[in-house]
């Protein structure tokens, strides 16, 4: 399995005004591989941002390699579990995910056909919590089988760096706290 490591902020404030989404990744050698963020603010759905509706709102995410060079494109229309498109840097459609429940995501090629769900190619563990920097931050684990091709590679990491867009939780971490190991 490849391992990827999905931080993101973990303090209280991020936890109730923490509106944009952005995460950072980093291998099991603990090298950055790519960060994800928001090409522009929520707009006018901030308000929706801070509440249990974080995650109808859409979402318009660059994954990025450490240096700058576009990765992928992940995109979210408004509503509750509406698919998401992961498309290249080109704007080519690679395929899309479809959530069926907070764990259970399918994995469709660009012509809709479904191709598996994520849970057959890759694992996910979320909530742990770590230091970076001096400053906390939420680690999801991720593992991706190593021997997975093209177009399911891309849209099982898209599923994994993006995982509180692709499950409908968004941003807001106080409305899915029963996500969270005690």
């Amino acid at each position: 399995m490849s391992t990827l490591y999905v931080e993101q902020p973990w303090t209280s404030m991020s936890l109730l005004f923490r509106p944009h989404y952005r995460v950072e990744v980093f291998d099991e050698h603990d090298t950055p591989v790519m960060v994800v963020s928001e090409r522009s603010g929520p707009g006018l759905q901030r308000p929706l941002r801070h509440t249990g509706f974080s995650g109808w709102t859409t979402f318009d995410l660059d994954v990025v390699a450490p240096h700058g060079q576009p990765i992928m494109h992940i995109d979210k229309q408004f509503g509750r579990r509406p698919h998401v498109r992961v498309s290249t840097p080109q704007g080519q459609l690679i395929g899309t995910i479809k959530t069926h429940g907070a764990w259970q995501q399918s994995l469709h090629d660009a012509n809709g056909q479904q191709l598996c769900f994520f849970g057959d190619v890759g694992r996910i563990e979320t909530g742990a919590r770590a230091k970076r920097g001096g400053r906390r931050v939420r680690r999801d684990r991720v593992e991706i089988n190593p021997q997975v091709t093209e177009p399911v590679r891309s849209l099982a990491t898209a599923c994994a760096v993006a995982f509180d867009v692709v499950r409908g939780t968004g941003t807001s971490h106080l409305s899915g706290s029963g996500t969270w190991p005690a």
